[in-house]
């Protein structure tokens, strides 16, 4: 077995990102919703508890298919810089999801697990480490399509989805700088000049 790392990368929020793949390899990826909840009343609202709940099932599994050696999560923004703009449930979840992965993957024995933070991960990925999440988004979604990580026929094609991928990107060059594959526009460029010539 290659002792490249296998990383499994994560944007977590309700609606949250995955991405998983071995150093060198295309990763494969989604996104879900952490809001099924049997027990809530009919078109009531759903507990955070669910979602704390629907986020350790979905590791379990994550870890069961995959087989990750490493996790990477976005990093979770500090209270302080959205002081009065988000509400304390809002604040649970922001570092409950977190923590509830962190513990379960640490339980079935996956202890590597780093954050990343948003600025670090674009800058590597799309060359700009300053952009606001709402300006950087397409650009990164854009930046996943050009490298065949997320096809047009796709009928996921989430934001979530495409930043999980940023982040494993980023946590191959830093994990596996040998084996990375390179995601600046000089190459997708000349690598789409070389399908369109052959």
């Amino acid at each position: 077995m290659s002792d490249a790392p296998r990383m499994l990368t994560l944007d977590l929020a309700s609606r949250f990102g995955w991405a998983f793949g071995v150093a060198g390899t295309a990763p494969v990826s989604g996104s879900r919703y952490f809001t099924r909840d049997g027990n809530a009343p009919k078109g009531g609202p759903i507990s955070n508890g669910a979602k704390f709940w629907n986020a350790m099932r979905f590791i379990s599994w994550a870890i069961e298919e995959f087989k990750p050696t490493n996790i990477i999560c976005e990093l979770p923004i500090a209270p302080s810089s959205k002081q009065g703009q988000t509400s304390s449930a809002a604040f649970e979840i922001l570092y409950g999801l977190p923590a509830a992965v962190r513990g379960m993957a640490y339980g079935l024995g996956v202890f590597d697990w780093e954050y990343a933070t948003p600025s670090t991960v674009r800058k590597h990925f799309i060359g700009n480490g300053g952009m606001k999440g709402e300006d950087a988004k397409p650009i990164v979604f854009r930046k996943c399509m050009a490298l065949g990580w997320i096809l047009p026929s796709d009928e996921d094609i989430s934001h979530d989805r495409s930043d999980a991928l940023a982040i494993w990107s980023w946590a191959e060059a830093k994990l596996a700088p040998k084996l990375a594959q390179p995601v600046d526009d000089l190459f997708l460029k000349a690598a789409s000049r070389k399908r369109g010539g052959a």
